[in-house]
């Protein structure tokens, strides 16, 4: 008989270690999922699906015959993935956000932190759903709208809705918007766009999964500091990806909150089994201040925006493409269709194929005279200088000329503010500019006057600088730094430049407006084209304010300035020029990264004139030559005409090889080999591009020319021609 003592004990025992189990089971999210799903909306296109418990994305597309799924159906049995990174592939949403108690970066995701703790409420709208999402630990809810468009899927996260409970503890700071919506499997084929400068493809499964792409919609955040290396990239200046899966195809574009994005990319690998693309939105601004302590100890710690942005919602996308049309051609016709129909996008009439040539007017240097440091004012191609290059080069045939004068008016390149543009003493002055445009009218010589409304080195009484310049966290005027192509990290040497306040900004461009200066039609507005920053001082404005501010200037411009000419403009901006400069031909050429594509220039092409960047800089003359022709561009030039031997220590010491001298035979030589064939494809769209091997590319272009490419050293035969190494053919169906 057992003693019932003991008995007692053990049933005591027992008890005790149920529970502990129960606790145990109960923090360990269930991954048995209710697959089923509910339909919600439907159209002439699409129809859409929700799993109401989980918040599953399923969307049949009636015309592809295609479904579209936002995270893998088997997500559970990944081979690779493990811990958190198993439940993200069930998820909509991954967030991260500051632990204020030691200023650190967390991250959860919507199916483990939120959907099995039954925090997901699902509620039907029109045309589809608006899901809540709340995070019960750090005290989130986030509303997402899901809606059926006549050809997309539009999804949007409601920023004006987000509910924080905990700020105190924890503080939102970025969302990862269906991070698997149309990821391809290791069993999949095809590929990932990215908009990383010209663009770049990488492919399903390309053994890089221990690669990542990721970079900023529209630059860095110059408020921001910046970490060390960036210097060697090129920019994200159209806010897209695309994914070819099998035969068909999503382009994903950011149409709100686009200055507010990060698109990021992965192959199948070290995270999980899937090749992804995705945005992320930024909800608070984060940075790295660096304090010194006693005895030089230093200490960084990350500091956070206060608030979340007055700002409705971030919304993105997804156009679906046919079996016909899904490759990246397509994707590109597909965004320029948003930007003609959504934006106002128009056709440039191109009758001309011109030479661009930016002409370099003055920089300021210090320079001793009888033993006293003088800031005096360089000339280095004044206007008369310019009449005579082009008359050089109309000696030689070259009829199409486009002008972008930079540093002509008081003081030069980048050193202030602008306030009074007068043109430069050492250049000539206002009657030489006046003759050398009207010389310039008679022979037709469109001329832009670069305008700076960003970019300064000195202030002035009425402005100073701490009053003007943008802020950054540390409430201080943020400095625009260069980085050392040597160390990749900030050169020291170069003189320090400011941004203007985003209001500054718009005050500069309205002061302008008003001013009487009847010779010029044409301007060129660099640094607006290129720049999109915060300001953290006591304005407060954020990239987003920043974005409708310069859109709002431009449009200031045009209505007073017939021609705007861009300068890589970041793609918001793209439908206010007239001509671009300097769009880029080559991608930063991330490991991950299998090959460039000119995304870019086919969104533009047949709509808008562009150069490539100035080919000064470019040391290998085979390269440039067929990516002229590879992305359809029109050559430009960055040209001085003396004193090339005082750049040095100056804010142009980047000019090296800027002499026109040296370039005129060249220029003469060029123009006669690569603009036959730019004359042939004027105006025209890309109907093709086809990497056929690694190094080997055919272009077609509307009206049947093709153009075959060889990068490599040996000849090629594509198609049955052969190509000489490092050089092309043209195939004219003329």
């Amino acid at each position: 008989m057992i003693n019932s003592k003991f008995s007692k004990k053990t049933l005591i025992c027992v008890l005790v270690l149920v529970i502990m189990l129960y606790q145990v089971i109960a923090t360990v999210p269930c991954y048995s999922d209710d697959i089923s799903y509910t339909k919600i909306a439907e159209n002439q296109r699409f129809v859409l699906y929700v799993n109401q418990k989980y918040g599953y994305i399923k969307l049949y597309d009636k015309l592809s015959k295609a479904t579209w799924f936002s995270n893998p159906e088997n997500w559970r049995e990944d081979p690779v993935a493990a811990g958190s990174m198993r439940t993200q592939l069930a998820s909509q949403l991954v967030i991260k956000y500051a632990y204020m108690e030691s200023y650190s970066i967390q991250t959860a995701n919507s199916y483990a932190g939120s959907a099995v703790k039954k925090g997901l409420k699902i509620q039907k709208i029109k045309n589809g759903y608006i899901a809540r999402y709340w995070f019960k630990k750090e005290g989130f809810e986030i509303p997402v709208e899901v809606t059926l468009n006549k050809d997309y899927l539009n999804v949007s996260i409601l920023v004006n809705k987000i509910k924080e409970t905990k700020t105190e503890k924890y503080r939102l700071v970025s969302i990862q918007l269906l991070p698997f919506f149309g990821a391809g499997s290791i069993n999949d084929k095809g590929y990932i766009v990215v908009p990383d400068g010209c663009g770049a493809v990488i492919n399903f499964n390309n053994r890089k999964g221990n690669e990542e792409y990721s970079q900023r919609v529209y630059g860095p955040d110059y408020a921001l500091v910046r970490e060390p290396n960036v210097y060697v990239t090129q920019y994200a200046r159209l806010p897209v990806y695309g994914i070819k899966k099998n035969n068909v195809a999503i382009l994903a574009i950011a149409t709100k909150g686009d200055s507010k994005a990060i698109v990021n990319a992965y192959t199948s690998g070290s995270r999980n089994s899937y090749n992804q693309a995705y945005f992320e939105f930024i909800i608070r601004e984060q940075d790295n201040l660096t304090f010194r302590e006693k005895q030089w100890n230093e200490r960084s710690f990350n500091v956070f925006e206060e608030r979340i942005p007055i700002y409705d919602k971030y919304s993105v996308r997804y156009y679906f493409l046919t079996p016909e049309k899904s490759d990246y051609v397509a994707m590109a016709e597909k965004y320029r269709e948003y930007l003609v129909e959504e934006k106002g996008m128009r056709r440039v009439n191109q009758n001309k194929s011109p030479v661009y040539l930016e002409f370099y007017g003055a920089v300021k240097k210090i320079k001793y005279i009888v033993g006293l440091p003088r800031n005096v004012t360089i000339p280095l191609t004044t206007f008369k200088d310019a009449e005579e290059i082009v008359k050089q080069l109309k000696n030689m045939g070259i009829n199409d000329i486009v002008i972008k004068f930079t540093g002509w008016y008081q003081n030069g390149v980048y050193y202030n503010m602008p306030l009074s543009l007068k043109p430069e003493k050492v250049l000539g002055g206002s009657s030489s500019l006046k003759k050398m445009l009207n010389n310039f009218k008679k022979i037709g010589v469109k001329t832009y006057f670069d305008i700076d409304f960003i970019t300064f080195r000195k202030g002035s009484l009425f402005y100073p600088v701490n009053s003007v310049a943008t802020k950054s966290m540390k409430k201080t005027p943020a400095k625009l730094i260069r980085y050392s192509p040597a160390t990749c990290y900030a050169d020291e040497d170069y003189p320090v430049l400011f941004a203007a306040s985003p209001v500054y900004v718009e005050r500069f461009v309205d002061k302008f407006l008003k001013l009487e200066e009847s010779n010029i039609d044409s301007i060129s507005i660099s640094s607006l084209s290129r720049l999109l920053y915060s300001d953290f001082g006591s304005k407060k404005i954020n990239r987003l304010k920043t974005e409708e501010i310069f859109e709002s200037t431009i449009k200031g411009l045009q209505r007073k300035y017939k021609n705007i000419l861009l300068t890589e403009p970041n793609m918001y901006l793209v439908t206010n020029g007239t001509e671009i400069v300097d769009v880029p031909i080559q991608s930063s050429k991330y490991a991950i990264e299998d090959y460039e594509i000119p995304f870019y220039q086919m969104v533009l092409r047949g709509y808008i004139p562009y150069s490539t960047p100035s080919i000064n800089y470019y040391t290998a003359d085979w390269l440039w030559k067929l990516k002229v022709l590879e992305t359809g561009s029109y050559i430009k030039y960055t040209w001085t005409a003396r004193n090339e031997d005082e750049l040095k220590e100056t804010l142009c010491d980047y000019l090296y090889s800027s002499n026109y001298r040296l370039w005129l035979n060249d220029t003469e030589k060029i123009y006669r080999e690569i603009y036959p064939v730019l004359n042939l494809i004027r105006g025209k769209k890309f109907k093709s591009h086809m990497l056929i091997r690694n190094g080997v590319v055919k272009v077609e272009y509307e009206g049947g020319t093709q153009i075959l490419l060889n990068y490599t050293e040996k000849a090629q035969n594509i198609d049955g021609v052969i190509v000489e190494g490092r050089n092309f053919k043209v195939i004219s169906k003329r």
